[in-house]
């Protein structure tokens, strides 16, 4: 297994961001030449801390799987506010695109998971990778930030009568009432937007299952492909629902039913990404077509 952490360093950061790697290795019986898809997340928090139980259990999961996992370890308040989390996701997107062949990882197979909050900075990559603001500062043409896709696990989406207040008050800071409208994502979908994964559990109080059901209704109505999940029962971060993101005392607080959101996802991934080839460099693809004389 390839693990390391690799510093980011990104404009109008106070330090940099890590993106830890757990990327299994190939060999002759998994093939040398295996591409596997690459799975960045982004761990829930509130964007004023992050969450254990939705960082390395989670990719240590997925690389179980056959991901290259990344898990992005991103700044939040009050150190970091908008734009800069965002900038960070969109970094560690170009960082694995630029590092594929070292990694083993399908350039054109790049997915952004989040949790909670980590889903509205997912989201917002899935959703915003080309909004100047936030890539302008990288000096990157935008579309080499694009995901190839996007999975959200109970996220946060909206900041209308829905949202989780205290997620969108960490992120926003004192520009909060500038930029409400902005962040609430369900009205930045656009045809350009990649396939979307989401997951909730109908009963969460904390974040309400409408941020879910906003998010996956504005996707259609834009003809975006859209697999949404809701499970019955589970309070909010459920993470993997299994007892390997439980401490020993808290299984109460797990909804085993809810753990088939990855099976289901790993199902999604192979459907969207399951024929691995090496293609061009995506940076290749952005090149002016040559005119013909």
């Amino acid at each position: 297994m390839i693990h390391e952490t690799i510093p980011l360093q990104v404009p109008g950061a106070d330090g940099a961001a890590e993106l830890v790697t757990y990327v299994p290795d190939n060999s002759p019986g998994l093939g040398i030449d295996r591409l596997r898809p690459a799975l960045i997340i982004c761990p829930g928090g509130g964007y004023h801390c992050l969450s254990d139980r939705e960082s390395e259990p989670v990719a240590l999961r997925f690389a179980g799987l056959g991901c290259a996992a990344f898990l992005l370890k991103y700044q939040t308040a009050p150190q970091a506010r908008w734009p800069v989390p965002q900038r960070q996701l969109l970094s560690a997107v170009a960082w694995v695109r630029d590092n594929w062949e070292r990694y083993h990882a399908d350039p054109h197979a790049v997915v952004v998971m989040g949790f909670s909050a980590g889903g509205h900075l997912a989201g917002s990559a899935g959703l915003m990778w080309n909004k100047q603001e936030i890539y302008r500062p990288l000096r990157r043409r935008p579309a080499v930030f694009r995901p190839d896709g996007v999975a959200l696990c109970y996220p946060v989406v909206t900041s209308g009568p829905a949202a989780h207040r205290g997620s969108i008050e960490n992120l926003l800071g004192d520009r909060y009432d500038e930029l409400l409208e902005l962040v609430s994502l369900e009205k930045r979908v656009t045809r350009q937007a990649p396939p979307f994964f989401i997951w909730h559990t109908a009963d969460d109080t904390c974040v309400p299952v409408e941020n879910s059901l906003l998010l996956d209704k504005a996707l259609r109505a834009r003809r975006v492909e859209s697999e949404l999940h809701i499970y019955p029962h589970g309070i909010h971060g459920q993470s993997l629902a299994d007892h390997t993101v439980y401490a020993p005392g808290q299984d109460w607080m797990m909804s085993a039913p809810c753990a088939v959101w990855v099976n289901h996802f790993d199902a999604w991934l192979h459907r969207h990404f399951g024929h691995y080839a090496v293609g061009p460099h995506p940076d290749e693809l952005l090149k002016p077509e040559k005119k013909k004389k």
